[in-house]
């Protein structure tokens, strides 16, 4: 009786002792995951996912070219009036040419571009500046006459695209700032729920295709399209390594044809 009851003992202990060394569910395999948020071009794009092979996840998409009025995700590019007045209230008309673009999210670009000063084109400029949503932000600088002058603006984009602010010049002088109408426009964005997944993890070059159906909110002719995306991870920051694609698919989880759209900013990773 006495070794049996030492027997059971040392079997309790060692029971004890290995739950505690290899805890329940040490040995449960994590569910694969691909995530991304890369910027892309021709023509710009902005992509930002989350996607898991239970299937689970959303996509987040953005085309910074094509307009779709309603979603607060603005374009600056093109030709532009700018007006800027003083607290005496005199007016200086300015044009402003925004001639590059670049994604930072799902909801906001850098962007830069040149200018001059109607009334005497020999005062020239540069522009640099952020939309984040319907809020502007711009530093300018003159490169011509009175080079070395700056300006400092903020503003808000109004629901027809004009957009006003305020700003401080180099001089310390305040200043009010007004562009018309259509001098931004709306672009397509959505957010949509993955319908499948597939996360090769364990692959050489991981990767993944996943399926999502474009949201009734989007323009007609898009809406209730069925997407599919293709992802590689190389291990390496996303430019000039990872890989991402998109395509109209037939039906959730039926393979189609992708086109690839370079990878410009961010990073995919499969895991």
């Amino acid at each position: 009786m006495k070794k049996s009851i030492f027997y059971t003992a040392v079997v309790a202990a060692i029971t004890v002792a290995a739950l505690v060394a290899s805890p329940l569910g040490a040995h449960a395999t994590a569910t694969p995951h691909a995530t991304g948020d890369v910027a892309l071009s021709n023509p710009l794009q902005y992509a930002s996912f989350n996607a898991s092979s239970a299937p689970s996840g959303t996509a987040n998409y953005t085309n910074f070219t094509y307009a779709d009025p309603g979603t607060n995700v603005w374009n600056i590019s093109g030709t532009h009036n700018i007006v800027f007045t003083t607290p005496d209230t005199s007016t200086y008309s300015h044009t402003m040419n925004v001639t590059n673009l670049v994604a930072l999210s799902n909801t906001s670009t850098s962007f830069s571009g040149t200018g001059t000063y109607d009334a005497d084109p020999s005062y020239t400029w540069t522009v640099t500046g952020t939309v984040a949503g319907n809020a502007v932000s711009f530093h300018i600088v003159y490169t011509g006459t009175g080079a070395g002058y700056f300006v400092n603006g903020s503003g808000t984009i109004a629901s027809d695209g004009s957009i006003s602010g305020t700003a401080l010049d180099s001089n310390g002088l305040s200043l009010t700032w007004t562009m018309p109408a259509g001098s931004a426009f709306e672009v397509l964005h959505y957010t949509a729920t993955v319908t499948c997944a597939f996360v090769n993890s364990a692959a050489l070059t991981p990767n993944a295709q996943f399926w999502y159906t474009i949201p009734p909110t989007a323009p007609a002719g898009l809406a209730g399209l069925i997407i599919e995306v293709s992802v590689t991870d190389t291990g390496s920051p996303g430019v000039g390594h990872d890989t991402y694609a998109h395509g109209v698919a037939s039906a959730s989880c039926s393979p189609t044809s992708t086109t690839n759209y370079p990878i410009t900013s961010g990073n995919i990773v499969v895991h």
